[in-house]
């Protein structure tokens, strides 16, 4: 995407997934990179917190005082900080971590580095200094209205964030860019991803620029794993073999947890996908088989599908409740593509009578799946049995 900013055209060049520990809890916000036609980078911020959605826009610059990076650690919050001839009190000291980056990402930074930063303010403005090990670098950071990022990139504000607002539905739509699903580009399939994640707030400025303010969604664990690869077990007549596992982090509108799930195949080479509770609490189990509607969507038609909209796989017409964001955080097993540690896939759950229905997506393929719902007591013992020679 392109848009302007201050009367700079930029392009969206790339998404950094930052996080940081909170009262042992892990708080995400997403940083644009964004490229000015002259070359100049800026950095376009979404982060929830407790006002509510906000966005910021961070520069670069050189201050008239510059301060090493030893310096700069030895800060503390209330400690004043006089780096361009005004002083400022420091309000934030802490350190972030990148957890995943999409498209083009600043110059040296790669997933899993650790950079250290303070934040200090005096009135609207904000300065932010972020170091690793020797290497320094200061920022301006300034609110944007949602409006003024609307108008930018050509969206509605509604589209960008608010207090109650399930953006990732109505961002989805490919009617916000006044197209139909097949004519969205590749392109803005990416960054119509982008947004929704930072709406549902998995699940993600420079490299490394935090907000000013929290809004901490809780994790919640998953079980200890029921189930153990290669035992087998009869589900629905047939008799099934577990021949992977994975522990998947599931992202959706303000909640983030962990669950339970494996590849089972049977002697006919068939396969179905077994979920330990859709959503946690869930006591039921879900079997879910493939289906290969006659005319399925492409992911990029999957992106714009809606909660509260419908999904149909060859006459099963079921209601979106649910749209989400996995990762797979834990695997054992097969070794399927979808199946390895660090796999991102997307997705909607949906409703036909009391037959759940799943889509999921990414860039590499598309899976359509019908769901029978199981209980938790009958599913667990069917696989009692020492797995077969």
């Amino acid at each position: 995407m392109t848009g302007t900013l201050g009367g700079r055209r930029y392009r969206v060049a790339g998404r950094v997934v930052m996080g940081m520990e909170d009262a042992g809890e892990t708080y995400y916000w997403n940083e644009f990179s964004l490229v000015g036609d002259d070359g100049s980078p800026v950095t376009l911020v979404y982060e929830e917190t407790e006002a509510g959605a906000e966005w910021k826009l961070f520069t670069l610059f050189e201050p008239d005082n510059p301060m090493s990076a030893a310096e700069a650690a030895s800060k503390h919050v209330g400690d004043m900080v006089n780096l361009d001839g005004t002083p400022r009190r420091v309000t934030m000291v802490d350190e972030s971590r990148v957890y995943h980056i999409e498209g083009e990402a600043p110059e040296g930074v790669e997933v899993g580095d650790v950079a250290r930063y303070f934040n200090a303010e005096t009135g609207d403005k904000m300065l932010v200094a972020s170091w690793t090990g020797d290497e320094i670098e200061f920022y301006w950071g300034a609110d944007l209205p949602r409006g003024t990022v609307a108008t930018a990139f050509g969206l509605r504000a509604e589209q960008l964030g608010g207090t109650g607002q399930a953006v990732g539905s109505s961002l989805l739509s490919p009617a916000a860019f006044g197209a139909s699903a097949d004519g969205v580009s590749r392109g803005v399939f990416k960054v119509v991803l982008a947004l929704a994640l930072a709406a549902i707030g998995f699940y993600l400025i420079s490299s490394r620029l935090p907000g000013r303010s929290r809004a901490v969604v809780a994790k919640t664990a998953a079980p200890v794993a029921p189930l153990v690869i290669g035992s087998e077990g009869k589900l629905s007549g047939k008799t099934w073999r577990v021949r992977g596992h994975r522990l998947v982090e599931i992202a959706q509108v303000g909640r983030v947890f962990d669950r339970h799930e494996y590849e089972l195949a049977d002697d006919a080479g068939g396969q179905a996908l077994l979920v330990c509770g859709l959503k946690p609490g869930d006591a039921d189990w879900v079997l879910f088989t493939l289906v290969e509607p006659a005319a399925p969507l492409t992911p990029v038609q999957a992106a714009a599908l809606r909660v509260g909209g419908e999904v149909n796989l060859d006459g099963w017409v079921g209601l979106i409740n649910r749209l989400f964001q996995s990762v797979v955080r834990q695997a054992e097993g097969t070794d399927l593509p979808d199946l390895r540690a660090g796999a991102v896939y997307f997705g909607v759950e949906a409703k036909s009578g009391s037959t759940p229905l799943l889509v999921r997506w990414n860039q590499g393929g598309i899976a359509f799946y019908r769901g029978e719902t199981l209980p938790a007591k009958q599913t667990v013992g069917a696989f009692t049995r020492s797995p077969a020679n």
